[in-house]
C-alpha cells in the first residue's frame, strides 16, 4: 500500500512529469483544504478516498513522492504533543481522541502491520504500552484503560504506520468495544483449534530473564508518571 501525508508545505513536491500527467496547483490546494483540521488517521482515510476518484495518471503523480505521516512526526517535521519517547518508540496525544488523554504509541522504524516488527521491538512497544496505560490511569484519574491495535484493513486500520492506541476510560465516556457473541459448537471449535495449532506450533519465543512485578493495587499519586517510566 502506498503511504501518504498532507501535513507540511513540503508534502506536495512532485518529480518532473509530462504535461498530461502534471497535477495542477489548484487540485493540490483543493486536497489540502479538504484535509485541514483532520487527525492523521482521518487525513489518511480521506486522502485515499480523494485519490480513488482521480484519473490514474493524476493519482500516480500525487503518490509518487509521499511519505508516511508518522515517520514525519518522528523526524520532527510534523508538530506533536509528545508524552513519551525513547530510541525505539514515540508516544503522542491523539488530536481527535476517543477520550481525553487518548495516546498513540508507535515504533520509530516504519512498519504498517504488527507482524512486520521483530520480536525485540514487539516486546518493547508493548512493555511501553503497559507502562503508559498505568501512567494514564493514575495521572488522569481514569477508571480503566484500553490498549487497542487495529492490525489490517479488516480490523479498521487506516494508518500507514502501526499504532498502539492507549485509551483512558471514564464513567459515561460513550466509548464501546462490545460485540454480539457468536454461537459455536464443539465440532467447529475443534476444527478452529486444529487450524490455529498448525501455525502456533511454529512459534518460537525467546525466554526472557526480565522479572515483571505486578502491583495488584496501584495507588494514585500526584507525581508525573509519564516522566518516570523505567523503560530500558
Amino acid at each position: 500500500m502506498e503511504h501518504f501525508a498532507i501535513y507540511s508545505e513540503s508534502f506536495l513536491t512532485f518529480k518532473k512529469l509530462p504535461l498530461f500527467m502534471a497535477v495542477t496547483q489548484e487540485l493540490i490546494n483543493d486536497i489540502k483544504k479538504q484535509l485541514e483540521g483532520l487527525s492523521p488517521e482521518e487525513q489518511q482515510k480521506k486522502l485515499e478516498e480523494i485519490l480513488s476518484k482521480l484519473p490514474p495518471e493524476d493519482r500516480e503523480a500525487l503518490i509518487g513522492k509521499q511519505e508516511c505521516p508518522f515517520c514525519l512526526m518522528i523526524q520532527g517535521k510534523i508538530p506533536v504533543k509528545t508524552v513519551y519517547e525513547d530510541d525505539k518508540v514515540l508516544a503522542i496525544l491523539d488530536i481527535n481522541p476517543a477520550t481525553k488523554g487518548h495516546t498513540l504509541l508507535f515504533p520509530k522504524v516504519h512498519a504498517q502491520f504488527l507482524p512486520q516488527l521483530d520480536d525485540d521491538m514487539t516486546a518493547h512497544i508493548f512493555k511501553v504500552a503497559n507502562k503508559l496505560s498505568d501512567a494514564l490511569f493514575q495521572s488522569l484519574n481514569a477508571t480503566g484503560t484500553n490498549i487497542l491495535v487495529s492490525n489490517g484493513q479488516g480490523a479498521g486500520q487506516v494508518s500507514p504506520h502501526i499504532l498502539i492506541n492507549i485509551i483512558p476510560r471514564y464513567d459515561n465516556d460513550n466509548v464501546s468495544f462490545r460485540w454480539n457473541p457468536l454461537k459455536v459448537d464443539e465440532t467447529e471449535l475443534d476444527e478452529l483449534q486444529k487450524k490455529i495449532n498448525e501455525k502456533t506450533k511454529e512459534i518460537k519465543i525467546k525466554k526472557s530473564e526480565e522479572k515483571i512485578v505486578i502491583n495488584t493495587a496501584p495507588e494514585k499519586s500526584e507525581s508525573n508518571f509519564l516522566d518516570e517510566l523505567p523503560i530500558p
